[in-house]
């Protein structure tokens, strides 16, 4: 037999062998399906038969049915187990939410707070500031007032009524203050100016303490005292200072160095210096002289150091201010910002 019969019979045998399988897969299918059919339609009885003479109550069912019924009750209980869980979730989410919103609120409450505290303590600041600018610059008052009202600007953009609406007070207050602050640079610039030119005065006026970094005791004041010595009343033209010795003194404005010489019956070791405007200062019963004659000293250059030269009971030093040729008490230039730092009380240290 020739190889082309050999390979057609061998076809035809192949063909044969699938058409069989398929056959017999098709046929087992169609088995299958019919058994499964005929189980479908077939019937249950469900009978309820009360403990009584009622009438017995029962209802057929088919297996289509029942695979029905399951399939939609499985369907239902899937459906409530996913939909429970999604308000689970979003009874805790609103939950959260809830608490961050009281807690914003808590802190929105707080802020109200703060506002008007600070819109209270801002009423009392205000008119203390105006008064000190006023006083210092009298020219730029009515600019200082205008600001501290808020001008004409505020309303412009503002309801009539906004300041008396819930919750727009604080933000009333706050833009009104922030206008107050923005019109106030203005004058207190020219405040700055006018306190730095009347610091470059203040460095030329004895009002600086004369012991450097220290401040004593004020033993003996300005004007009518006891004389140590004589135990007479006498004038005393300026004011002891008790501190220890050796306490370095200090220029209490800037000037040319008059006198520094030494006086055994009265000042002892002292120094004169003449400043500007007709001011003049005196530094007695100094231990060491550090300055000459002559000399051009700074205010707050250490010009010498607390001792117990010339007629004195106990080291301090005398110190004077004289305008023109009168004697002027100190107390009167004296930087006295820290008064608890000395005190003025009786001694008999002269």
């Amino acid at each position: 037999m020739s190889p082309v019969n050999n390979y057609k019979k061998l076809e035809h045998e192949i063909v044969d062998a699938v058409e069989k399988k398929v056959k017999g897969v098709s046929n087992s299918l169609v088995a299958f399906l019919g058994r499964i059919h005929h189980m479908g339609k077939q019937r249950f009885t469900v009978m309820f038969i009360p403990h009584s003479e009622k009438k017995i109550f029962n209802f057929q069912i088919s297996v289509y049915s029942l695979t029905f019924f399951l399939f939609l009750l499985s369907l239902l209980l899937v459906v409530f187990f996913v939909l429970s869980t999604h308000v689970t979730g979003s009874d805790k989410a609103l939950a959260e939410m809830n608490e961050n919103l009281s807690g914003k609120e808590r802190g929105f409450n707080e802020l109200r707070e703060e506002i008007r505290t600070f819109s209270r303590a801002a009423q009392k600041f205000f008119p203390s500031l105006q008064k000190l600018v006023t006083a210092i610059n009298p020219e730029i008052a009515e600019m200082f007032s205008s600001a501290n009202t808020g001008g004409a600007s505020l309303p412009l953009f503002l309801p009539e009524d906004y300041g008396e609406q819930e919750g727009n007070k604080e933000i009333y207050d706050l833009k009104r203050m922030s206008l107050f602050l923005e019109n106030s640079v203005e004058p207190l610039e020219s405040v700055y100016a006018r306190v730095v030119e009347q610091n470059k005065i203040f460095v030329d006026i004895p009002t600086l303490w004369p012991l450097k970094n220290y401040r004593g005791f004020i033993t003996f004041g300005f004007g009518p005292q006891i004389h140590p010595f004589t135990l007479t009343w006498y004038i005393h033209r300026g004011v002891d200072i008790t501190f220890r010795r050796g306490a370095d003194i200090q220029a209490t404005a800037s000037g040319k160095v008059l006198r520094a010489d030494f006086d055994p019956a009265g000042y002892g070791k002292y120094i004169e210096i003449s400043h500007k405007f007709g001011f003049s200062t005196v530094y007695a019963h100094l231990d060491m002289v550090l300055v000459e004659k002559g000399q051009w000293v700074e205010r707050g250059d250490v010009i010498g150091t607390l001792g117990g030269t010339g007629r004195v009971t106990g080291p301090h030093l005398h110190y004077e201010v004289k305008l023109g040729n009168q004697n002027i008490d100190p107390k009167l230039f004296l930087d006295l910002e820290n008064t608890t730092k000395f005190i003025s009380q009786p001694s008999s240290v002269r």
